[in-house]
């Protein structure tokens, strides 16, 4: 059994990195282990934040667990696109061999009033959870399960980028 560690304790980010684990390499069995982890960026990381969260996110645990087999982590930010506020996340797995891979999910426009929340200083959930009138967007369905009426939640949302970053280093002979 192979043991990765995921760089949050939050249940969506660790369905994420199970399905993509299982996904990629399904002959294989894991022991996940969620751990709390600093990003090191604001609560709300805008552009480049984003993707140096993760990373840093990946640092941090990888300190925590030298002698794992895989580390995973996941960090969702905003940022610009003429003059909208946008929805990403990146996700950066490693293994003990010094592969790295890295993908972003997709990126979608967010509305409005949720967007005038956030500049209003509220982060992307609680923002959410105001406009949506709910509670919990940020461990549940996220903006997007809101957005697409279902459709896509946010475990699904982040499987597809989970599984290109876990190919790069399963395939990592590729990159280098």
């Amino acid at each position: 059994m192979k043991t990765v560690i995921v760089a949050s304790e939050n249940p969506v980010k660790v369905a994420v990195a199970k399905r993509a684990f299982a996904a990629v390499f399904p002959d294989e069995t894991y022991e996940f282990i969620a751990v709390k982890s600093a990003s090191l960026v604001p609560d709300q990381p805008m552009e480049q934040e984003t993707k140096h969260g993760a990373y840093n996110r990946l640092a941090f645990i990888k300190d925590l667990y030298p002698d794992v087999d895989y580390w995973i982590s996941q960090e969702g930010g905003l940022f610009l696109e003429d003059e909208a506020l946008c929805n990403k996340a990146w996700i950066v797995v490693a293994d003990r061999y010094g592969g790295v891979g890295e993908s972003a999910t997709a990126s979608f426009v967010l509305p409005k009033e949720i967007s005038a929340h956030v500049r209003n200083g509220l982060n992307l959930s609680d923002a959410a959870d105001l406009f949506f009138k709910t509670h919990g967007t940020g461990v549940g369905s996220g903006v997007i399960g809101h957005l697409t009426d279902g459709l896509i939640d946010r475990t699904e949302y982040y499987i597809p980028a989970a599984i290109i970053a876990l190919a790069q280093v399963k395939n990592n002979q590729w990159f280098l």
